[in-house]
């Protein structure tokens, strides 16, 4: 069983590393924001000063502008003046400059730990996979032994080694699960956003538009709500496979179903009334409402999941 248990050593090092390889990342990934802020404010900085300077450089060189200010004998001040401005400029400029190399050092310094580390996660698995494999192999070898030991070296059961491996294993499959499907969640809650914000706009307008007894109602319903029906038909799509990514991760959330939105009835021919009319885009409003909740509440289960599985 010596070999199990330095399998098991060599997991349990490399899910340390791994662990201060994902903090490492995550430091890298809050930095860049700053450094790509500090970069575009420098930029502006920078044209700031040139633009300082260049008034500067026109007060120096012959021209309208020098001739003006030395006509009303306020050359120098001119100057003076100017010269404090870019003076000013260049310093904000340079402080600038200054914090983005400090954030540059510490960039440099992330990522070479990181490069430093290599990839521990694939190690992780591969490690976890050699363990599984090993301790099935010694539990067709020697049985469904346990039992103590004479010795002080921990006697290790292959099938609890077996379980203990595949344990988390599980977790890293659920934690991948998640990373595919999150995205997918969130996309739903931008498409079913914009239809909440759009069927408001429509029901105010049908409200202020349409006149009680007007046959044409329904025809109006139906064009207010045209765009937003292609709003729903995008969701739908995305709903759509977000079950699809959810089936495969084998997570059991529930994706809010996009098909029952309200039906629009009444034809030229047969048109709603002004208080069927209103039902039914007060009944469409809800319905947006209670969808657009579902898909936030899905995607803080998956963010909670996720939490959960931070170590995996």
């Amino acid at each position: 069983m010596a070999d199990l248990g330095r399998l098991r050593e060599r997991v349990l090092e490399l899910e340390d590393r791994r662990a201060r390889w994902r903090r490492l990342r995550l430091s890298r990934e809050l930095l860049q924001p700053r450094i790509d802020r500090d970069r575009a404010l420098l930029a502006e900085r920078d044209r700031a000063y040139a633009s300082e300077q260049a008034d500067v450089d026109r007060l120096d060189r012959p021209g309208l502008r020098r001739l003006l200010a030395t006509l009303d004998r306020s050359l120098d001040e001119r100057r003076v003046e100017q010269l404090a401005e870019a003076d000013e400029a260049e310093a904000r400029a340079e402080e600038v400059r200054a914090r983005l190399a400090t954030l540059a050092v510490e960039a440099d310094r992330l990522d070479g730990d990181i490069a430093l580390l290599g990839d521990p996660e694939t190690a992780y698995q591969e490690a976890l996979s050699d363990l599984v494999l090993a301790a099935r192999a010694q539990g067709h070898l020697t049985g469904a032994s346990s039992g103590g030991t004479d010795g002080a070296e921990e006697v290790l059961v292959p099938e609890q080694v077996v379980g203990w491996a595949e344990r988390r294993q599980q977790r890293i499959h659920q934690r991948a699960g998640i990373d595919a499907v999150l995205p997918v969640a969130r996309q739903l809650v931008k498409e079913l956003t914009r239809v909440d914000r759009r069927l408001p706009v429509v029901a105010a307008g049908i409200e202020a538009s349409i006149p009680a007894g007007d046959p044409y109602g329904a025809l109006h319903w139906v064009d207010g709500l045209r765009a937003v029906r292609r709003q729903i038909a995008a969701a739908e799509e995305v709903a759509s496979h977000l079950r699809e990514e959810l089936a495969a991760s084998r997570l059991e959330v529930d994706v809010p179903e996009l098909d029952d939105f309200p039906q629009r009835l009444g034809s030229v021919f047969d048109p709603l009334s002004s208080h069927q009319l209103l039902e039914r885009v007060e009944g469409a409003v809800a319905w947006s409402a209670d969808r657009l909740a579902a898909a936030k509440a899905l995607v803080e289960r998956l963010v909670e999941l996720r939490a959960e599985l931070a170590d995996a």
